[in-house]
């Protein structure tokens, strides 16, 4: 099972360039983030991954979310979905985020969460039918 060290190490492995963003978000909570509220802030910079970034990053994000679902733990796995997933799926009305990019490639757990996500809320998430 993956924790939640593991999980942040792999992330900031997996993407160098939100290395500096999580520092100061870190910082910002003086050191005391609860593990979910570190998925949100890495949330925000997918966003700018899925709007700006290459194909090639985005397969990276979608990954990196499959994997901690399916082999993370209890912690890991609720992070990931509600405070990552759900803060990407929330922007589906923002235009200027061709969300498609991203849900298009969900993989299965992801993909079947999300579309959960949208049955619950009774919105219709672009990319997720």
């Amino acid at each position: 099972m993956v924790d939640e060290k593991t999980c942040l190490t792999s992330m900031l492995t997996l993407f160098p360039a939100f290395h500096s963003q999580y520092e100061e978000h870190v910082k910002f909570w003086k050191g005391e983030s609860p593990f979910g509220m570190d998925m949100a802030e890495f949330s925000h910079f997918a966003l700018d991954i899925i709007a700006k970034g290459t194909d090639k990053e985005v397969e990276k994000l979608v990954n990196f979310a499959e994997q901690m679902i399916t082999e993370g733990n209890d912690e890991v796995n609720y992070a990931i979905k509600f405070f990552f997933l759900e803060n990407i799926t929330n922007r589906s009305g923002d235009r200027r985020i061709p969300l498609s990019r991203f849900t298009t490639r969900l993989k299965p757990k992801s993909f079947e969460f999300c579309r959960e996500l949208d049955k619950h809320w009774g919105s219709k998430t672009e990319g997720i039918d």
